[in-house]
């Protein structure tokens, strides 16, 4: 009778208590704050902000390539052969030593300065379409990233009261074969039962290190914005998974002609023809307008207030004529290229129309996987609840305890990532597929 109660102050059974109801809302503010604060620290926003300005300033420099230019120009001349020269200079025949002059250049029309005007506008446009595919999805992206990192301390944090129990185990298999109620072999289980544990613990604290680079790399936050994370309960980090992996509704076929991926790959082919132009620009006429205004003299002085001057200015109308027989072979170039542009953008097109039927097919294997899977979880804890009476009435080994609670960890935990996975895949197919 002594050692019985001994054995039951060492190890005593978890008594299941009334649910609590748990709190999320400060946690749950919070993460609104950092999300809101990351929007603008973003590395991927910034870039793709970046790159969008960019744009924009291009396209005002290829429209600059039609206003006119000029340049200003000084020139010193030395005469080596100044006496040869003399009677020449004389007779204003030879060269000045000083000059100063204004070249202008207006370009009316030239075929490839105006296709990388268009090219530059539809890059442009490709930019906007892209920032703003990246301002939806972001929010998609944060809560995913957050998930993986609440996922890692979940795991963490599971088999944190898996070792106490383990070690709850352990202290009961001793004392019981110390009062020759425990077989050697039942301590040497519950040792190697903690060896496990320990070494699956050592593996989710590196699992929760990378985790925890990774959300930050993508958010642009620092360590403290996040502290409000570190050492929450199990039952609070599976709570606030549950609360941010909120399945999405309505999943529908593809609407491809609103599909933000399809866009895009409208203006990479509408970009990629108009590259081809270099192929025959130098095939097209050109038509621009050019002067000179120049001021020579002996002396700078003399540019300015005794000079020769000179002033020219020509309409110039450039037409190939001969190259050699490069006119043909251009224009075979480009209808081939245009070609290629064309099948493999086919190709591209029908790769991302299959991706998205694919996802659609992947999330609705994912919905049944998690409704079995909370089944499952389900039943291990009925399991574990029986396993447990069983226990405490001698019919059960502790063994048989301890792998009941590792099957309830390992379901809970793979619930917990199907959740997220499913989460992840059907908020993108949502955007991606032009339903939302």
């Amino acid at each position: 009778m002594f050692s019985v109660i001994i054995l039951l102050f060492f190890f005593k059974p978890n008594i299941s208590l009334p649910a609590q109801e748990i709190n999320l809302t400060p946690l749950l503010n919070n993460i609104n704050q950092i999300q809101e604060k990351s929007h603008s620290l973003s590395p991927d926003l910034k870039i793709v902000r970046a790159l969008k300005s960019q744009k924009s300033a291009e396209t005002f420099t290829r429209i600059t390539d039609f206003f006119p230019q000029a340049y200003f120009s000084v020139k010193k001349n030395r005469d080596f052969f100044e006496e040869r020269n003399i009677q020449l200079r004389e007779l204003g025949l030879s060269p000045l030593n000083s000059t100063w002059a204004i070249d202008y250049n207006w370009t009316l029309f030239n075929y490839g300065l105006l296709q990388s005007a268009r090219k530059s506008f539809n890059e442009k446009n490709k930019a906007e379409l892209e920032l703003q595919s990246k301002e939806k999805q972001y929010p998609i992206s944060f809560n995913s990233n957050l998930l993986n990192l609440l996922l890692s301390k979940y795991k963490k944090a599971a088999i944190e009261n898996s070792l106490k129990k383990a070690e709850t185990g352990k202290k009961e298999a001793s004392l019981g074969f110390e009062l020759g109620q425990k077989t050697k072999l039942d301590v040497l289980r519950s040792e190697a039962n903690m060896v496990s544990l320990d070494s699956k613990k050592m593996s989710f604290i590196d699992e929760e290190q990378n985790s925890t680079s990774r959300f930050l790399e993508f958010s642009g936050l620092d360590s403290q914005d996040i502290n409000f994370l570190n050492n929450l309960d199990e039952s609070i980090i599976l709570s606030l998974i549950n609360a941010i992996a909120i399945p999405a509704i309505q999943l529908t076929e593809p609407k491809y002609e609103s599909s933000p991926l399809l866009e895009t790959l409208d203006y990479e082919e509408k970009i990629n023809s108009l590259s081809l132009a270099g192929l025959t620009a130098t095939q097209m006429p050109e038509l621009k307008l050019q002067g000179s205004f120049n001021n020579s003299g002996e002396t700078y002085n003399q540019t300015f207030h005794n000079p020769y001057r000179t002033h020219s200015v020509a309409l110039i109308l450039t037409i190939p004529l001969f190259g050699g027989g490069n006119f043909v072979s251009s224009q075979f170039e480009d209808f081939y290229a245009r070609k290629q542009v064309e099948y493999t953008m086919k190709q591209k097109r029908q790769e991302t129309q299959n991706q998205l039927k694919n996802s659609l097919i992947k999330i609705n294997a994912l919905e049944k996987m998690v409704s079995s899977l909370n089944l499952n979880v389900s039943q291990y804890e009925e399991l574990y609840r029986l396993t447990l009476k069983s226990y405490q009435l001698g019919k059960s080994s502790l063994l048989e305890l301890l792998e009941v609670q590792d099957n309830l960890l390992d379901s809970k935990i793979s619930l917990a990532q199907n959740k997220i996975q499913y989460y992840s895949l059907s908020q993108n197919y949502l955007w991606q597929a032009g339903i939302k």
